[in-house]
């Protein structure tokens, strides 16, 4: 009975509120590091790591930072603007014949 009674007596003393308000606050680069992963938020794996890396660095990383396109893709993005506003077969046809141009 006594074990019962110290065992519930530890528990609560080692549990209480007291416990919890003994954290010690974050350092500067902690604080800093939790602001780099926050703005790195959405991203994954390698693009997550540079983007963090950078903000922890003082160097401004946008999330919507691409690759740069080749020049076949920006003249397909090019000649697929030209025929926006098409429909199917049309599109096809306007776009083909721009990307042969």
């Amino acid at each position: 009975m006594k074990y019962r009674i110290l065992i519930i007596a530890s528990t609560l003393l080692f549990s209480s509120p007291l416990m919890a308000q003994d954290k010690k606050p974050l350092t500067p680069q902690q604080q800093r590091m939790a602001e780099c992963s926050s703005k790195a938020k959405g991203l994954k794996g390698d693009e997550y790591k540079k983007a963090r890396d950078a903000c922890l660095k003082g160097e401004s990383v946008a999330k919507s930072d691409k690759k740069a396109l080749t020049p076949q893709q920006q003249k397909m993005a090019e000649c697929s603007s030209k025929a926006k506003g098409l429909k199917g077969d049309e599109y096809k046809k306007a776009r083909n014949e721009c990307l042969k141009g």
